[in-house]
This record gives C-alpha cells, structure tokens and sequence, in this order.
C-alpha cells in the first residue's frame, strides 16, 4: 500500500472526495489531516522576503529557528 498527501482546494475538495468514497474500502483508507499547518504561496513569498531582509543587519534566525517560525507561525 502507499501513502499521499494532498494539499486540496476548497473548490474541488468535496469532488475529490465524492470520487475516493466510491472506490472498494478494502482498497483504500481516507485519514483527513487537518493539524498540518499550512500558507499559502503568497504568505510564505512574504516571509522569504522578511527573512531576507533582515539577513544585512544581523537580524536573521538560524536555519532550525527559520523553519520552526515559518511552520508554527
């Protein structure tokens, strides 16, 4: 068996899922995973951007600092 995530916009989210549900339950197994945090495109370009512009007045985090801001904020 193999395993997917997905990143699933509202828009044909319950398509998606229409279409999965028909399929034999002994074949497939649905686990919904709406902890994971997650930005958009243009939020994550925003913080690249901060993040860049502090990096000249020694204002910048280190990389584990980075990533854990970036996925917790």
């Amino acid at each position: 068996m193999h395993t997917i995530r997905l990143n699933i916009h509202d828009a044909i989210y319950d398509k998606l899922m229409g279409l999965l549900e028909i399929l034999p339950k002994d074949k497939i197994e649905i686990l919904e995973d709406n902890n994971y945090p997650s930005i958009s495109f243009e939020e994550a370009q925003i913080k690249v951007q901060k993040a860049m512009n502090n990096i000249p007045n020694a204002e910048g985090l280190s990389l584990s600092d980075a990533i854990d801001k970036v996925i917790h904020s």
